[in-house]
């Protein structure tokens, strides 16, 4: 064995024996939960943080749960990059196998009412989603599986199945897009 594959092999491990100090933090967490770096989970009384089987939490991914009853929900296989932040006051569900680059804002509040708005809606992100860098996802977004955010992007409307959004506020590129 090459002292690469063996460097490999110890920073894997570190990163799963991390994972299991960070699931205690949790509501509930599948098995080979993979966490890098030091974050923040803020939470209020009753509020939920779940994540599913092999999640990889890379540095600084915070979670904050600013609600009682609020909840983030994120799939098996799904990882989130570097200074990614997540903020709940009701429901941010993330899905299986999604890729979430380093610096994205996900936020269900906006943290202050205008008369006649509502300031909380869920976000709901399906399954093989890829949000790049930088990007934000506003409240009340649903996002369909195999969709593509650009870099960059604000997210202020649903986004269909398999389709590439970019902009600001973000808007359909091209649809029937396939991502690996």
């Amino acid at each position: 064995m090459r002292i690469s594959d063996v460097k490999h092999v110890i920073k894997k491990a570190n990163r799963v024996l991390r994972g299991a100090f960070f699931a205690l933090r949790t509501t509930k967490s599948g098995s080979w939960i993979q966490v890098s770096g030091s974050h923040i989970v803020s939470k209020c009384k009753d509020t939920k943080l779940i994540l599913g089987d092999k999640v990889m939490l890379y540095d600084r991914v915070n979670f904050y749960l600013d609600q009682p009853g609020a909840e983030i929900v994120i799939g098996d296989r799904t990882y989130i990059n570097r200074r990614t932040e997540i903020m709940a006051k009701d429901s941010v569900r993330i899905g299986k196998a999604c890729a979430i680059s380093w610096d994205v804002v996900i936020s269900d509040t906006d943290y202050h009412e205008i008369a006649g708005t509502s300031s909380t809606k869920p976000i709901v992100i399906g399954d093989e989603v890829w949000i790049g860098c930088k990007s934000t996802i506003l409240k009340g977004v649903a996002i369909g599986n195999g969709a593509v955010v650009a870099a960059g992007s604000v997210v202020t409307k649903n986004v269909h199945p398999h389709t590439l959004v970019a902009g600001i506020p973000a808007k359909e590129i091209k649809r029937d897009v396939r991502w690996k």
